[in-house]
């Protein structure tokens, strides 16, 4: 599902690349008694890997103990339109947000300006914070971890309890944006927020 809409921002961030004429010069035809040495073509264009701002995190990872200040224990996964809507979405970041199918604790969003695909926001609740690569922060006094590579893409990723049996332990906010009008990291931050005090304190 996140694949086929990381395709279409793809598609048309690519689109002019594509159709840019070849410049260069034709090449005689060689004579008929030369010896033509021909070159394998190359194979066509692979899809492209997509950030992990894109996938749903599942791997676990140990790390030092967490730090919870307000705890939020989620046994089952609340509705997505209980703590984030697309028109909070919308307002958070500046453009129109379509709420996509959602999957238990999997909640996507695509953006566009004007009917131009803008990016994807997603809402994740998972088992695990992943803090490989990223820089450890903090949010609302719980251990929190950021990752953002370009200045068009921003996670966080929030410990929601350090209870190993409860099932949904982090709240992961992700957001691939084009164009946007702050930090990418603040509007990840205000999305987060908003939906971190949406959360239920036990579900």
């Amino acid at each position: 599902m996140i694949r086929r809409f990381m395709c279409c921002v793809a598609l048309v961030l690519s689109a002019a690349a594509c159709t840019q004429p070849t410049e260069g010069t034709p090449l005689a035809a060689a004579p008929s008694d030369s010896i033509i040495t021909t070159t394998q073509e190359p194979p066509y264009p692979t899809e492209p890997s997509y950030p992990s701002t894109t996938t749903r995190p599942t791997t676990t990872t140990s790390g030092p103990p967490l730090t919870i200040a307000k705890r939020k224990t989620l046994t089952t996964a609340p509705a997505c339109g209980t703590f984030v809507t697309p028109a909070d979405i919308s307002r958070i970041t500046g453009t129109t947000a379509t709420a996509e199918p959602e999957d238990a604790g999997f909640c996507n969003y695509t953006l566009d300006r004007s009917g131009t695909p803008a990016g994807i926001a997603l809402v994740v609740l998972t088992e695990t914070i992943d803090p490989q690569n990223t820089e450890a922060t903090t949010f609302e006094g719980n251990t929190a971890h950021r990752l953002s590579t370009v200045d068009t893409t921003c996670d966080l990723r929030i410990a929601l309890t350090d209870q190993q049996a409860v099932k949904y332990r982090v709240l992961w906010v992700s957001l691939v944006l084009n164009g946007p009008t702050e930090p990418i990291c603040a509007t990840v931050e205000k999305l987060a927020k908003h939906v971190f005090s949406k959360l239920p304190d036990n579900s």
